[in-house]
């Protein structure tokens, strides 16, 4: 309805009144419960939502018994977005969404074995490769035999770490831009290894680069 206005536009969170339709819910009733209104006079803020509204319109699912956990997760990264002044800490906040909301649907990656041989991180020492379509990290060895892996270190995997449990890095040296575009990416390219759609939101973020 025209008269609900401004409270249902994108990257705006209500709480709606809803009516049973015949094939669709009908919205009754729209009551703000944040606006986020500095991330739409922000370019960088606004494609960083957007580029979360897409990941959760592609991984969310109608009558999800996850739906309250992604809602949360979103309710909290956008809520940061609008907070954070930083290019580091927008980074972070999408890095630590991705994680937790692929954890959420069922995707979590794999950080402490190597995926091919399950080799521990204790074993092995560290880990110099991230295999997208395997979902986590690989070693040496294995990566003489895996397709398209990514090249990674120890601070990837702090970064990663940090994020699925810190809403701020503990670790101030990984809080470099350099890094953190490096850890977004290899979650970008393992996002996309379990979308149906191509996403189209990575495009636009390349143009802020």
């Amino acid at each position: 309805s025209s008269s609900l206005g401004g409270r249902m536009q994108l990257i705006v969170a209500n709480n709606l009144l809803l009516a049973k339709g015949r094939n669709l819910d009908i919205v009754c009733q729209a009551e703000v419960i944040e606006s986020f209104s500095s991330i739409r006079s922000d370019m960088t803020k606004l494609i960083y939502s957007f580029y979360c509204a897409e990941l959760i319109n592609n991984f969310g699912l109608e009558n999800d018994t996850n739906s309250k956990i992604i809602y949360d997760l979103s309710f909290e990264a956008l809520k940061n977005i609008s907070i954070f002044s930083s290019l580091e800490e927008i980074l972070w906040t999408i890095i630590r969404f991705k994680l937790r909301l692929m954890e959420a649907v069922g995707y979590a990656i794999e950080l402490n074995q190597c995926v091919k041989c399950n080799d521990t991180e204790h074993n092995y020492g560290t880990y110099h490769f991230f295999c997208p379509e395997s979902g986590g990290v690989i070693c040496n060895k294995c990566d003489e035999k895996a397709n398209n892996t990514l090249s990674i270190d120890k601070r990837h995997l702090n970064v990663f770490k940090d994020a699925q449990i810190y809403d701020f890095p503990e670790d101030n040296s990984n809080f470099d831009k350099t890094l953190l575009y490096s850890c977004f990416n290899i979650l970008k390219e393992y996002v996309s290894t379990k979308s149906d759609k191509k996403l189209k939101t990575p495009e636009m973020i390349e143009t802020l680069c």
